[in-house]
């Protein structure tokens, strides 16, 4: 092993798929839109103070015996509370750097501590800095799956074991948050002689291409915790702006929202992208802060508007977040910028993960925020097609409908989707957060369940206790560790 500096994770933003937005004193970021902020109370720029960093040597392709080249991934290591004969508890990466935070602090930190167990974190194979390829272009992203994640996840549990903390009949028990729990899950499905329970928070295992039920919640997310007028605004606003576009009055929508590169008839993505946008933009403001509030708060901003249209009220609110900036770049080259770039190092790909994340979706997950269904508040016009384009100008013309459609597919065949057929396993999610649509939310097996905050926007179960936590979610974190405790056979207790 190679002793490395542990990599502090700014928490995740990603995502090539989802519109620029800003922030009040910086530049353009980019926001995930897909998993919400469950991670917002992660300190920024996290360093390690009981953790120590370490690099495990594995197989590039674990699938092709002609193909011996290796590579190495990141991972930290806190064994302060281990006791002989204990457990191994490890918090899965995911499409994110490497953070020592989540072996330090939180409820699963808390249950190793209780139990005597060995705490570890890995690095994703591509994301951080744990690259098996020189650069990320598009012939190069061929070794990013969920299958190849999962033998590296295998294989340095087996080291750990033996080598690390030579017990080879240790204990093990995963956890990890959005997409990291689902990697969690599926180890325990695929290898349930070697995992013995995992835990998952807002753990994403469903592949859907179109995810139209994302924008479906957050309409019914503002009738609940904002307001019917409220949800009535945000519906006018988005059907105001589509008829301007289909009475080809660009121009008005261009200045109204001050648009970098003005909306053109002729330039059909980039008019996707605006309304892609602006649906972005209430997004970031409902979940940005993982607080019910910040809907309350969000509604009643809307609904104190003087404005006369419900244009010009989306129009005001979009100012106020972006008015410090001479244009806003919500067409779909601003958009794609970020994943373009292939080299390993630039932030884009290390601190963010985006072309990495955006190859998973257009070849494994899907996941694709549409509003053509109608039955959200936010108009008609962001299609599937619209995402299948983006993959296309990211990566080539080699994907198409058909290898999107087949990746998602075959992930939940892998995987089995809502029927999955594992046991000891804890699905948790919030009670308004739309993933939850990707995730399992009622499931009963033996030694196994899925748990619903009630009133929540985010799953927070995976933090530590707060004088602010409501009953539900100290009565999930209960459970959590109930079942835990039941994984390991009461070890410690």
């Amino acid at each position: 092993m190679t002793r490395t500096h542990a990599v502090p994770m700014r928490v995740a933003i990603f995502s090539a798929l989802a519109a620029v937005a800003f922030g009040s004193n910086a530049g353009p970021l980019l926001l995930d839109l897909l998993h919400p902020r469950a991670d917002a109370n992660v300190p920024a720029g996290y360093m390690a103070q009981r953790s120590e960093a370490f690099r495990f040597r594995t197989r590039v392709d674990h699938f092709d015996v002609q193909n011996r080249a290796t590579f190495e991934f990141n991972y930290v290591s806190n064994g302060e509370y281990y006791r002989p004969g204990g457990p191994i508890f490890i918090v899965v990466g995911g499409n994110n750097a490497l953070n020592p935070y989540f072996i330090e602090n939180g409820l699963f930190h808390d249950i190793a501590r209780q139990q005597g167990g060995w705490l570890f974190s890995n690095e994703h194979r591509y994301y951080g800095r744990s690259s098996p390829v020189e650069d990320y272009s598009a012939p190069n992203m061929r070794f990013l799956s969920v299958e190849q994640a999962l033998i590296d996840l295998i294989e340095w549990i087996d080291h750990l074991r033996r080598e690390v903390v030579r017990d080879p009949n240790a204990k093990v028990i995963l956890h990890g948050l959005g997409y990291g729990g689902a990697v969690a899950i599926w180890a325990r499905q695929r290898f349930p002689s070697l995992i013995d329970g995992a835990y998952g928070s807002s753990a994403s295992v469903i592949a859907r291409v179109d995810f139209a039920e994302y924008g479906e919640d957050m309409g019914e997310t503002i009738r609940t915790l904002g307001h019917d007028d409220c949800y009535g605004i945000v519906w006018r606003g988005f059907r105001t702006a589509e008829n301007l576009i289909d009475a080809g009055l660009y121009g008005r929508l261009s200045e109204m929202f001050r648009t970098c590169v003005p909306l053109r008839a002729d330039d059909p993505l980039t008019i996707e992208t605006f309304f892609y946008g602006l649906k972005s933009s209430f997004e970031a403001e409902m979940f940005g802060q993982a607080s019910p509030d910040s809907v309350t708060r969000m509604c009643a901003e809307l609904l104190a508007d003087p404005a006369d249209t419900a244009l010009e009220v989306l129009a005001n609110f979009f100012e106020r977040r972006y008015g410090a900036f001479d244009c806003v770049p919500f067409d779909f080259e601003s958009n794609i910028a970020s994943a373009l770039d292939e080299e390993v190092g630039v932030p884009n790909n290390a601190d963010f993960g985006i072309r990495q994340r955006t190859y998973q979706l257009c070849t494994e997950f899907g996941w694709f925020l549409t509003s053509s269904s109608g039955g959200s508040p936010f108009g008609t016009r962001i299609t599937y097609r619209y995402f299948i384009d983006t993959c296309r100008a990211v990566f080539g013309e080699w994907i198409d409908q058909s290898v999107v459609y087949d990746g998602v597919r075959l992930t939940n065949l892998h995987f089995g989707a809502d029927d999955p057929r594992v046991t000891n396993v804890v699905y948790v999610n919030a009670q308004h957060d739309p993933t939850r649509f990707v995730s399992l939310t009622d499931y009963t097996n033996l030694l196994a369940n899925a748990f619903v905050i009630k009133g929540a926007v985010v799953s927070l179960d995976w933090m530590a206790e707060t004088p602010l936590d409501s009953e539900d979610l100290l009565r999930v974190r209960e459970e959590i560790v109930g079942y835990v405790v039941s994984w390991l056979g009461g070890f410690g207790v």
